[in-house]
């Protein structure tokens, strides 16, 4: 397997690991929308959301061209894992305990993510040097694992929400003063709850 000595992975957002369990969308609906369908929709999500550099994720893109078996198993595993960090999530939005398996398999890719140990000089900044790295999962996912821990084990926590519209059920961070978001976006699931209580008014009327 080809690998890398080394990646470049900028520092995470706090609501990364919300924004690739929303990979998976409108979750409530009878037919569910799936952002990511191959392992090259994984890549290039990745390369979208500047997880890690590029020549890192050309490494990932060749290995998987080459080994399409080696990549569908890589791509079920960030599967797995999008769906573990979604219902974590979903569980902390509702006040509820987060499955132990689900903790566990988040804790088993977090022990084999490269550890944030230099900080490295770019044009654009500073980001995160991993040394000893290859084309796994876990290292491919890096910024969105230590997003997931961070959130976790951070102040932030409490912030998480989950969409109200039963057809959404979308994941963010509640940046309001107030605390008090309910949905994704007004201009969307917002406006919509609205206009479904102002038929119900206009028909009970």
């Amino acid at each position: 397997m080809d690998s890398m000595t080394a990646a470049l992975i900028p520092a995470t957002r706090a609501d990364l690991c919300l924004e690739f369990a929303n990979t998976l969308y409108w979750r409530g609906s009878d037919l569910p929308t799936d952002g990511l369908k191959a392992p090259q929709d994984l890549v290039a999500w990745c390369a979208v959301q500047g997880t890690l550099d590029a020549g890192s994720l050309k490494a990932f893109a060749r290995q998987w061209e080459s080994h399409p078996r080696t990549a569908a198993a890589a791509f079920a595993e960030a599967v797995d894992l999008r769906e573990a960090i979604y219902r974590v999530f979903s569980s902390a939005a509702s006040g509820t305990e987060a499955a132990a398996a689900d903790l566990d398999l988040l804790n088993t890719a977090l022990a084999q993510v490269p550890a944030r140990a230099k900080l490295h000089r770019t044009a654009k900044g500073y980001c995160w040097r991993a040394d000893k790295t290859g084309t796994t999962v876990p290292v491919l996912l890096a910024a969105v694992l230590w997003s997931a821990g961070d959130l976790l084990a951070g102040g932030q926590l409490g912030r998480v929400r989950q969409c109200e519209n039963e057809r959404c059920r979308w994941l963010f961070l509640d940046g309001s003063k107030a605390g008090v978001r309910r949905w994704c976006s007004m201009s969307s699931c917002g406006n919509r709850a609205k206009a479904q209580r102002h038929y119900v008014r206009q028909r009970q009327a």
